[in-house]
């Protein structure tokens, strides 16, 4: 009679808990790595629209509040030209050494009080004073620079998570100094009427900050320093269209045209 044996399957062990918990731990990283990959991937370009947004609209303000305590809303062009008095007509000419002192007088104040918010020095009249909504939680750091807060939901554009999430510092800072250049514009209006313009276009460079990023970028704006029109002598003939034959003419002497005729 033959005898049947039963064979013991053998039961495999649970892996201990320490390699259970290694191996979560190493999985929970990779997935988690991978997720702020992508997830930077995503918002990386409209975090730095949005960083880039907000501190040229920062800068331009300060831009704007300094001009403004320099010229106002801008001269009057008396004030910037020199008349002279000819045999036989008047000449204006613009004052180059007035606008050159009136640039530079501008382009410091702008420097200083962007490096005043830089330091976080508001203690002199001179200085800006942030009182805007716009720009109102905007934080100084001594020495580091501009910086203001992101929150995570703004960038997703989301109506409902706009204020939620974690913030994302950005900060930002002058680089340079600042270029300037003059030109003026001039129209015809009237038979002896010119209008002139001269402005002021000023850039300012300005490098971003954010979490593992950096970018420069260049702030341009023009500056009307004075506009007005100059009113000159009556002309003798006037040629709009540029010909040799004027349009109309205007006797010299009134009394011998009439004896001619």
């Amino acid at each position: 009679m033959q005898k049947i044996h039963r064979g013991h399957l053998r039961r495999k062990r649970p892996l201990p808990f320490r390699y259970v918990l290694l191996l979560t731990t190493v999985l929970f990283l990779l997935f988690s790595a991978l997720g702020l990959w992508i997830v930077n991937i995503a918002i990386k370009p409209v975090l730095v629209a949005y960083a880039e947004s907000r501190s040229v609209n920062i800068a331009t303000y300060v831009m704007n509040k300094a001009v403004k305590e320099e010229i106002g809303e801008g001269l009057p062009l008396n004030e910037i030209t020199v008349v002279k008095e000819l045999d036989e007509s008047t000449l204006y000419t613009i004052d180059t050494q007035k606008i050159i002192e009136l640039s530079n007088n501008i382009a410091n104040r702008v420097l200083n009080h962007i490096n005043a918010m830089e330091e976080g020095d508001f203690s002199s009249s001179d200085h800006i004073i942030l009182s805007d909504e716009e720009i109102e939680k905007v934080e100084v750091r001594r020495g580091e620079g501009i910086q203001f807060n992101v929150p995570l939901g703004r960038i997703t554009d989301n109506v409902l998570l706009g204020s939620l999430g974690p913030e994302i510092p950005v900060r930002f800072h002058a680089i340079g100094d600042i270029d300037y250049d003059i030109e003026t514009l001039w129209q015809e209006q009237a038979i002896n009427s010119t209008w002139f313009e001269i402005r002021m276009k000023m850039k300012v460079g300005i490098q971003i900050v954010i979490p593992f990023m950096t970018k420069m970028t260049v702030i341009e704006r023009t500056i009307p320093l004075a506009t007005g029109t100059i009113k000159g002598d009556v002309p003798q003939f006037y040629s709009n269209g540029g010909g040799l034959t004027p349009s109309f003419t205007i006797p010299m002497d009134p009394e011998k045209d009439e004896s001619n005729q």
